[in-house]
């Protein structure tokens, strides 16, 4: 086959090189003036590239390596998967990471990326979130999907499930950043999401198709995550987690950072209050992160969909539930607040219920739900 001769390719070939990453390659490309030009030189050639040894020369360069139908194969399955290839001087490439010094040299991409989504915010958390963490993803979602605001995360269980289905039954555009290949999908539950994200968004990833995924892969991820947004919203997450290192990097890159305040008694509202602390934005709606970040300006005023349940409660309804929130409240509690009977606490609860409004946890406890948020 032959050493590519056309820019995409060589970069593709470059990445198929194991231990290559985006700073090496960034050296390679700045010394050599291209992708083809780097792999036309040689080994002793790329010994002249900062941080290049000759051992280390003589290990990544292709010349050492079987790669023979690697990259054609590459193209039978980007084929297959109806996926592409994006490399910096595409116009659809993303701007927001044209910028970073270790950005991407190639971006896999299943679906669209448009210019409108230019204008992103991230939301990311705990994989194992708590009701109200997952209720106040959604709302997020569904407040910045409403308003035209592209919503990204990282496709992974938790947090990331919640914004990017809410985003996508309001409409709205989505785009995930894997921490795997295309080819090697995780988690496998998802993958149905991935799809419907792909017709109404984009999924990315700089790694090749059949990379599995890895620890070390997800910390690469996350600068993509961020990179492509112009704010990071942690929305539930413990003080060591994946999501404090997106926003991290969100910092480092110049992006905005906010948290959504959560219970004291949380172990998941540890790691928003310590990056409030430390000068995060609070953000109790999409409004929040809008006000924060001028160019969404026209998009606040943009009309909002009314209440579904506008009228259709009834006085005692309405008070019962105004004494709910995304905290798990027992009937004797209630029936504390509200002022009503147990009898008539059980009643509402039950029509509540069948309205959608609230739902029953285990133990006799009752939460609103997000639907009774709105």
């Amino acid at each position: 086959m032959g050493l590519p001769k056309d820019e995409r390719s060589a970069r593709q070939w470059l990445n198929l090189i194991p231990e290559m990453g985006p700073v090496r390659f960034r050296k390679l490309h700045e010394y050599f003036g291209s992708a083809v030009s780097a792999l036309d030189a040689s080994p002793s050639d790329w010994a002249h590239v900062e941080g290049f040894t000759p051992s280390l020369s003589q290990k990544l360069h292709p010349s050492a390596l079987d790669m023979e139908g690697s990259l054609e194969a590459e193209e039978k399955l980007l084929t297959a998967l109806k996926a592409r290839v994006l490399i910096s001087t595409d116009e659809e490439f993303p701007e927001g990471l044209k910028t970073l010094t270790d950005a991407p040299f190639v971006l896999y991409i299943k679906g669209t990326w448009r210019v409108l989504d230019n204008l992103s915010v991230a939301i990311v958390g705990t994989r194992r979130p708590t009701d109200y963490g997952r209720a106040a993803a959604e709302r997020l979602a569904r407040e910045l999907a409403q308003a035209g605001v592209t919503v990204v995360s990282g496709l992974a269980r938790g947090i990331d499930t919640a914004a990017h289905t809410a985003a996508l039954k309001n409409k709205g555009r989505t785009v995930g950043v894997l921490g795997s290949g295309l080819n090697q999908f995780y988690p496998p539950e998802n993958k149905a999401l991935l799809e419907k994200m792909s017709e109404q968004g984009a999924v990315l990833s700089e790694f090749p198709l059949n990379t599995r995924p890895d620890r070390g892969h997800f910390p690469r991820r996350n600068r993509i995550i961020s990179g492509l947004s112009l704010a990071v919203v942690v929305a539930e997450a413990d003080e060591v987690s994946g999501a404090l290192i997106t926003a991290r990097l969100a910092a480092e890159q110049g992006r905005d950072v906010f948290a959504v305040p959560g219970s004291v008694f949380s172990r998941g509202s540890r790691g928003p209050h310590r990056l409030l602390r430390q000068g995060a934005r609070l953000a109790e709606s999409a409004e929040d992160i809008m006000e924060e970040i001028g160019v969404f300006q026209d998009l606040i005023r943009a009309p909002r969909p009314t209440s579904a349940r506008a009228s259709s409660l009834s006085p005692q309804e309405e008070s019962l539930l105004a004494q709910m929130s995304l905290e798990p409240a027992g009937m004797d509690d209630l029936s504390v607040r509200s002022g009503f009977s147990a009898a008539s606490i059980s009643a509402l609860l039950l029509t509540l219920e069948l309205k959608g409004l609230i739902r029953a946890l285990p133990g006799k406890s009752y939460v609103r739900t997000e639907q009774a948020m709105v």
